[in-house]
């Protein structure tokens, strides 16, 4: 019989090269823009699976056939391709999985990818839910609203414990205290039922961090049951610390750079023990409360080989700041802002306005502090008459109108 595998291959080769360009867009925008990744994996080893309904296995060693998840054929013959394949569950190229490449964040269609919306806190609520029963439906409620009423893509979701009571009903690390760690997960699966949104989970509040505020070994252990917890979670980031404090002068940076890269081999040792994909990584700037890049410029985390690592910097700072704190690092590295908002002496509306434009033109996922009503800057009202916020008025403030406006593409 005439072998027509070459010929075969050949037209499915072409059809890779043909296919169109797919488009990205900025927050609240529905023009798109045409940043794709172009990246393009051929694989020709000798043997070649063949499959073109009438299950034609040119397979030269005899092997069961294996589906490969991402070049549109049906290697298995099984008449399932790529993604709607069952052995390609949990592939990085299959679900919502993000990627790093270059200076950019890719959704899995090589698209680029501009996360936009804002912190949600946990069920301690910065602080100020601790003093009765954790509430998860309220988190979630909070969620419903950033997400379909304010049209946020992104949520940051801030973990929040405490190292004593001090007249605390709930306030034990989720490594103490199992109905907490069972709330996040709650308060997370409820995010993922959001389509196309991501959160990133991060540690804020934490008795494991340094007296700096960088990760420790106990940071390092807590990520680990994080990353165990959320292994095939293809929505979720992960944020190992809120912010590295003073070091001003950059004396520190190289420590708090081998704190942060420790962090991540052990999230990557968890992910690969388990033949599970990475995921994206955020490791925060390290001076002045998160806002300096600069280290990591010519010092990329190495930890798992480098990849999908992001580089998060929190922006309180007039717009004659911006091209030191993220316009300049995002030529080189995937940057989010993972807070800002308008604080008094440093940073107004309008700069705000500014930075989300400039976030918009460089294609940097942002997120603004905080979807709250008293843990300032607040996007929200002050309705709950200085108690939970249970079931109050989610009611925008100036800040909040703002963003909403901007998120809504109004």
């Amino acid at each position: 019989m005439r072998d027509d595998s070459r010929g075969i291959l050949g037209a499915a080769l072409l059809f890779v090269f043909a296919f169109g360009a797919l488009f990205g867009a900025a927050c609240g925008d529905d023009s798109g823009d045409t940043n794709v990744n172009t990246n393009t994996n051929v694989n020709a080893n000798a043997n070649v699976n063949v499959n073109v309904n009438a299950n034609v296995n040119t397979n030269t060693n005899n092997q069961p056939p294996t589906e490969i998840c991402d070049n549109g054929a049906d290697d298995d013959g099984d008449l399932d391709v790529d993604c709607d394949d069952a052995d390609c569950a949990g592939h990085a190229a299959c679900g919502r999985w993000l990627y790093t490449s270059g200076n950019r964040i890719y959704l899995p269609d090589g698209t680029v990818w501009q996360g936009c919306g804002a912190n949600v806190h946990d069920t301690r609520s910065c602080n100020a839910c601790t003093w009765g029963a954790p509430d998860a439906n309220e988190v979630k409620r909070r969620v419903d609203a950033l997400v379909d009423d304010w049209g946020a893509d992104f949520l940051r979701l801030t973990l929040e414990s405490y190292s004593s009571a001090d007249g605390r009903v709930h306030w034990q690390s989720f490594l103490d205290d199992a109905d907490y760690l069972a709330d996040i997960v709650d308060i997370v699966d409820h995010v993922g039922e959001k389509p196309g949104a991501y959160v990133l989970v991060s540690l804020w509040i934490d008795p494991g961090h340094s007296l700096e505020g960088w990760p420790t070994a106990a940071t390092i252990t807590a990520w680990q049951t994080l990353a165990q917890t959320f292994l095939n979670y293809d929505y979720v980031l992960f944020g190992l610390v809120n912010e590295p404090e003073y070091n001003f002068d950059g004396s520190q940076d190289a420590d708090c750079w081998t704190a942060m890269n420790d962090t991540v081999q052990a999230i990557r040792d968890v992910e690969d023990a388990a033949s599970a994909p990475h995921h994206l990584v955020a490791v925060q700037g390290t001076r002045a409360w998160a806002r300096n890049l600069d280290y990591y410029l010519t010092h990329p985390i190495t930890a798992g080989g480098g990849d999908n690592i992001v580089y998060e910097t929190h922006v309180y700072d007039p717009a004659s700041e911006f091209s030191s704190l993220f316009e300049t690092p995002s030529e080189t590295l995937p940057v989010i802002i993972g807070e800002f908002g308008p604080a008094s002496s440093y940073m107004t509306e309008a700069d705000c306005t500014t930075l989300m434009n400039s976030a918009d033109t460089l294609q940097i996922p942002y997120l603004a502090w905080t979807f709250h009503q008293r843990c300032p800057p607040n996007l929200l009202v002050e309705n709950s008459w200085g108690g939970c916020g249970i079931d109050m008025p989610l009611e925008p403030t100036s800040w909040g109108q703002l963003l909403q406006d901007r998120l809504l593409g109004l």
